[in-house]
């Protein structure tokens, strides 16, 4: 069954021809992005098809069997642990709007007392109208713990409206904060200070709100006019100062705000002093910062009179993310080629131990470790390793790829700090160490609901593939222990290669489902991540971009070339910058992929970064370089998918956007899918719905996709039955007879020099 798009667009198509660098551009789908009009008939159509696809009865079943399983392993408990803030205990308990978007109840109570209501949304008459798309994003608490201030996403678009009120009572402040992106209270809890973001979703401003007073009355405390930087609105934890970062990725000024008088403000570092993460405040030791100044990754400073000097330099493989202070001690928070570790650092003695989870803690219900375990098997993994972590070895475990990421721990002067662990096999584990007798406990397990999973069946496995100039990239694989390299597992493969974000390999519940359906995951960490520090990112920006594009095809060849699966069976998914990636290799390999996920894609990069009243433009020049320069409008017109689509034969492509998106918007993504058809040379595989096998997945949301965990489960199950369906799995009719000719036809069409290179 063919169905038509039915719709011509050739006679709206002009040609936007340009003289740039002495070189024509000529972009013939400028019309999209300069006329929204234009775009509604083509969300309509592509609807059309999309729901067309998913109501045919073999790829209904694919889809109901995936949903049915992932949506009925529920998170089986009701309430987070609590946190402390002070002597209160704050925690959240699940809950659900009539429209099945899930929120948290947030609780509180003091030792020995009953639970109180902090926050209930679905008691605040205001955000009635929004509980279908709406979302919180953060929450601050005053310091008499009489007052709260919470950010929501009405439209799950990114534009945030800050509400206040006592915490006992229901009802909000009249004045509500508008283009507001993070505030916090001051000492004498009757004023915030707050990031307001421009036209363009940059915070720029620093406000100062009184209660009780409206958004018009706010004073303007500083505001930053340089676009390439944003705020980023801090607090120390000994609740001294706020800290106000004016940054970009590569620098940064620091300024120090008095919480007891927000008028008070210092210069604590220029931008000359390069980027700065992090500050902490210690009531006896003064400053700690997390900084890469002068040397390109991240180290801890601390302040010794008016001078700052090294307290912590990471040994060689070490990536610092998060560092937290209290009184005694400080926490590091790093990773070793994506993995998750921790590190203590006593401030009596100095003391340096680290902290390893191992998997008998993991995957079984004890819920305590004996100290000295976590020191001697760091030893025995780690340790001993003094070159690069893992470097050239497989490793087989099945924490690998774990997650580690620190609680709220409001408490400055505690000797307990909590912190959560995730791992593709195991979802939100919630540890407990205590500093003083260095016991850990695990605190919370998540105890799925449905159908059972078994995860003893499963492992994660490290890999290392040659990219094209000899570079050693890393690649878990998450996959059944009787995985066999004999060509015929289907393989999912991700990337990400962006502004120095590693790919991290999460829980996903809906993944559960198709590791059982035989599937392996595969997750590649390419360069313009910072998986073995910022230089890793530095190899793949600018003019160097090409490298993550390198690294991916790379992978997808070893893969292919070791056994593990074959062009039939091997798919990639990109979401973001990840999908320019993407979007790239498949335009230059296209006989490498079955199949192509693209979420939220960034497809028009050209077009997009040539154009400077967009959102991100400027702020993207230090990633993608300026294309004002020769060197880098040649670069990025090398690589950028939506000028470098081909006739010839492409994978099936299944692309999510969102009507929201303002960092990839919808244009960007119809301009490609509109060339894309016009181009692309259809493939004789399997039966097509629509002209090509594309689907267009539009939705009311932002960038990040539905709002709420039902949503995000349905966005995963349709495309990973688009998967199954394009792989075999559910289409009846695809013989391996189909995918050996459509396979032939691709390497044709990319010619000799693409044919895979054998390792």
């Amino acid at each position: 069954m063919i169905i038509k798009r039915g719709l011509n667009f050739s006679r709206l198509i002009k040609e936007a021809s340009k003289l740039i660098h002495g070189r024509q551009y000529i972009d013939h789908f400028w019309y999209l992005k300069s006329n929204p009009e234009s775009l509604q008939p083509l969300i309509d159509n592509e609807t059309k098809i999309k729901n067309l696809f998913f109501e045919q009865p073999q790829i209904k079943e694919i889809f109901n069997d995936y949903y049915q399983v992932s949506y009925g392993r529920k998170d089986g408990r009701t309430h987070d642990i609590p946190e402390f803030y002070d002597e209160y205990e704050y925690n959240g308990r699940f809950a659900y709007f009539d429209t099945g978007n899930d929120y948290q109840i947030i609780e509180r109570s003091l030792k020995g007392s009953e639970k109180e209501i902090v926050l209930d949304l679905k008691k605040i008459q205001f955000l009635k109208q929004y509980h279908a798309t709406m979302k919180l994003t953060k929450l601050k608490i005053s310091d008499d713990h009489k007052l709260i201030a919470f950010g929501i996403d009405l439209l799950n678009n990114e534009d945030i409206v800050w509400l206040m009120k006592y915490i006992d009572d229901d009802r909000v402040f009249r004045t509500k904060l508008f283009d507001c992106f993070d505030a916090a209270f001051t000492k004498d809890n009757m004023h915030l200070v707050y990031t307001q973001y421009d036209d363009k979703f940059r915070p720029y401003r620093l406000m100062l709100h009184k209660l009780g007073t409206t958004q018009e009355e706010d004073e303007l405390l500083f505001e930053e006019t340089d676009e390439q930087f944003y705020l980023d609105l801090q607090q120390t934890k000994d609740g001294k100062y706020f800290v106000l970062l004016s940054q970009t990725k590569q620098s940064n000024e620091v300024i120090l705000i008095d919480r007891e008088d927000p008028k008070k403000i210092q210069l604590l570092f220029s931008r000359k002093e390069n980027a700065i993460n992090l500050v902490h405040h210690h009531q006896e030791h003064g400053f700690y910062i997390l900084t890469n100044k002068n040397s390109y990754d991240y180290k801890v400073l601390k302040q010794e009179g008016d001078k700052f000097v090294d307290f912590y330099c990471p040994q060689q493989g070490e990536v610092l993310q998060e560092v937290d202070l209290f009184h005694k001690h400080l926490v590091l928070y790093f990773t070793k080629e994506s993995e998750s570790f921790i590190k203590v650092i006593s401030l009596q003695d100095k003391e340096i131990y680290n902290l390893f989870i191992p998997p008998s803690l993991v995957y079984t219900n004890h819920q305590k470790n004996k100290k000295n375990i976590l020191r001697n098997i760091y030893d025995k993994l780690i340790k001993k390793d003094q070159s690069q972590y893992f470097l050239n070895k497989k490793v087989q475990n099945e924490v690998l790829g774990a997650t580690i990421e620190p609680g709220v721990n409001h408490n400055y002067k505690s000797d307990l700090f909590q912190f959560h662990l995730s791992t593709p096999l195991v979802y939100d584990q919630v540890y407990q160490y205590n500093l003083s007798n260095k016991q850990l406990s695990k605190l919370q397990d998540a105890n799925l609901t449905g159908k059972p999973f078994k995860r003893e069946e499963f492992t994660c496995t490290r890999y290392y593939a040659s990219s094209k100039d000899g570079t050693e990239i890393p690649i878990t694989l998450v996959h059944h222990k009787a995985l066999q390299k004999n060509k015929q597992n289907k393989l999912l493969l991700h990337s990400y290669g962006a502004y120095g974000v590693p790919q991290e390999i999460p829980f996903n519940i809906v993944y559960l489902n198709a590791l059982e359906k035989g599937w392996t995951l595969a997750y590649a960490h390419i360069r313009g991540g910072n998986e073995r520090g910022q230089d890793w990112h530095r190899q793949a920006i600018k003019e160097n971009k090409i490298k993550s594009i390198e690294d991916l095809i790379g992978c997808a060849s070893y893969l292919i070339a070791e056994g593990y699966t074959n062009p039939s069976l091997l798919c990639g998914l990109g979401a973001s910058a990840g999908a320019t990636t993407l979007g790239a290799a498949i335009n230059i390999r296209p006989d490498l992929w079955k199949c192509a996920i693209l979420l939220s894609p960034f497809l028009d990069v050209l077009g997009s970064l040539l154009d400077e009243d967009l959102p991100l433009t400027k702020s993207d020049y230090l990633e993608f370089g300026n294309p004002n320069d020769k060197q880098i409008f040649d670069t990025i017109m090398s690589y950028s998918p939506y000028e470098n689509l081909k006739n010839q034969v492409y994978p099936a492509i299944y692309i999510s956007a969102g009507t929201g998106d303002f960092r990839a918007p919808l244009w960007n993504v119809l301009k490609y899918t509109e060339k894309l058809k016009q181009i692309a040379v259809k493939s004789k595989k399997v039966e097509t719905f629509g002209d090509h096998p594309l689907i267009i997945d539009i939705n009311d949301g932002g960038h990040y996709g539905g709002a709420g965990a039902q949503s995000v489960i349905e966005e995963r199950t349709r495309y990973m039955t688009f998967l199954d369906y394009y792989v075999g799995i559910g289409n009846k009719e695809n013989t391996k007879q189909n995918l050996t000719q459509d396979i032939d036809e691709s390497i044709q069409l990319a010619g000799e020099k693409d044919k895979i290179q054998k390792q």
